[in-house]
């Protein structure tokens, strides 16, 4: 990626052009050679590997197990989804303050806590559902905290140039691990409860802290702001990433269309285990590997995507993707209506909803790092995260509302509708005319 024009170097890029010392300024050359990253990149595949298991055995613990209403699984939906909207602004505003790497450290040592307490309960036979409830909003609250440090470390470890490509790197090794662990985790449920998952989600995120330690980012200091501690102060630099985030026209548009987006993808996330799992009745296994074929589609599409970005700009590929999402859920909620097909046609959206998603992510990976200024990269993080994350939530209590109401069907059709909404902003947009990211914009 180009840099910009008024610097040879931005923070987190040192003269070699790199995060750490050493890091080889060479656009060709592959990210995962770059030590740090490397351990980064590890450390998120055991992460991710645990979220993929913990997100599995939810659903198959509340409704199978506890035996959840559909409202009673959207409000664990949000709980899980909960910790933006409770902690995200200020949180934004501490890890711009402090050091990134002890914040990923600890986050984890929270995620393990809250999943190992889930298989404890279980064998202890007091597990309820008021307990998933405080899990899910502990592991919400984790994942502020390391989601925003996340963000906010990958231009310390890799030159900013290059965060597009390790982002595009994060992004595959996620989907291929989402390819592969719902699947196993299905198979495990037909012999082991699905609480017991939850022991490997708290393993993955012990092996994920002990990475994490031995990474050493160039500049992650603490950025203290000296003896004012006050509540307006505090405040006033929330607010001053609120107006970076609103005032920069392309995070404008990444917010409202991801925003719009979520609050269809929460319906229909929410209420899909329900529609799956009960109302169809399909086997655990089968569940598994209906998400994992979305997961494989989503790998082939990571696979591919970066090279069609350079081709044909990240602009240009961002409306493609978008454009494919509404059209992938419509087979939800036909599955719906048309019941005796309804697994193929799950499996269907599944695949086209992974490819649009990966897609989608792979095109605008780096694109805010490359418009925001360092030193409001936690506080614009934040509060992109709240406005994005807060959505999903909010899409997952409409579609229990929805679903008490009417049925899941209805709900799954709503979700739809929602998701058609961001493409029609990205249609109207000055930004349809570009290939790729207006050099004017960048700082």
């Amino acid at each position: 990626m180009p840099l910009t024009p008024s610097a040879d170097t931005a923070p987190g890029d040192s003269a070699s052009g790199g995060g750490t010392s050493g890091t080889p300024a060479d656009d060709s050359v592959e990210v995962l050679t770059i030590p740090d990253f490397k351990r980064l990149w590890t450390a998120n595949a055991f992460r991710y590997a645990a979220a993929e298991v913990a997100s599995f055995a939810l659903p198959v613990t509340a409704l199978l197990l506890l035996d959840a209403s559909p409202l009673t699984m959207s409000l664990i939906f949000v709980c899980s989804r909960a910790g933006f909207l409770l902690v995200g602004l200020p949180a934004g505003v501490w890890i711009d303050r402090w050091r990134k790497k002890p914040v990923l450290i600890w986050a984890d040592v929270a995620y393990m806590v809250a999943f190992g307490s889930v298989p404890a309960a279980y064998f202890l036979d007091v597990l309820t559902l008021t307990q998933l409830f405080v899990v899910a909003l502990a592991v919400s609250l984790a994942a502020v905290f390391f989601d925003v440090a996340h963000n906010s470390v990958l231009p310390y470890v890799l030159p900013r140039r290059r965060v597009s490509d390790g982002n595009a790197r994060l992004q595959s090794s996620e989907t291929a691990i989402q390819a592969v662990s719902p699947s196993v985790a299905g198979v495990v449920t037909q012999h082991v409860a699905a609480p017991l998952l939850y022991c490997f989600a708290a393993v993955g995120h012990l092996a994920s802290l002990l990475v994490l330690r031995r990474i050493h980012p160039e500049n992650d200091i603490a950025r203290g702001r000296g003896g004012d501690k006050t509540g307006s102060r505090f405040r006033h630099e929330i607010a001053d990433g609120v107006r970076v985030l609103l005032r920069q026209p392309l995070l404008r548009l990444l917010l409202s269309q991801a925003a719009l987006n979520n609050v269809g993808a929460g319906i229909i996330l929410s209420m899909l285990p329900v529609f799956l799992l009960k109302e169809i009745g399909v086997p655990t296994w089968l569940y598994g590997l209906l998400t994992t074929l979305g997961a494989l589609a989503g790998f082939t599409a990571s696979l591919f995507a970066p090279r069609l970005r350079r081709r044909f700009g990240e602009i240009r590929m961002t409306l493609v993707f978008s454009a494919l999402a509404p059209f992938a859920v419509l087979a939800a909620p036909l599955a719906g209506v048309f019941r005796e097909a309804a697994v193929p046609l799950i499996a269907l959206a599944q695949v086209l909803i992974g490819v649009a998603i990966v897609g989608r992510a792979v095109s605008t990976a780096g694109l805010r790092a490359r418009v925001t200024p360092d030193q409001y990269l936690g506080r614009v993080t934040a509060a992109y995260s709240v406005a994005i994350q807060g959505a999903t939530p909010l899409g997952a209590l409409i579609g229990g509302l929805i679903a008490g109401l009417w049925s899941t069907s209805a709900a799954l059709w709503a979700g739809a509708v929602a998701m058609a909404v961001p493409l029609v902003l990205l249609l109207l947009s000055p930004l349809r005319r570009h290939r790729r990211l207006p050099a004017e914009w960048e700082v």
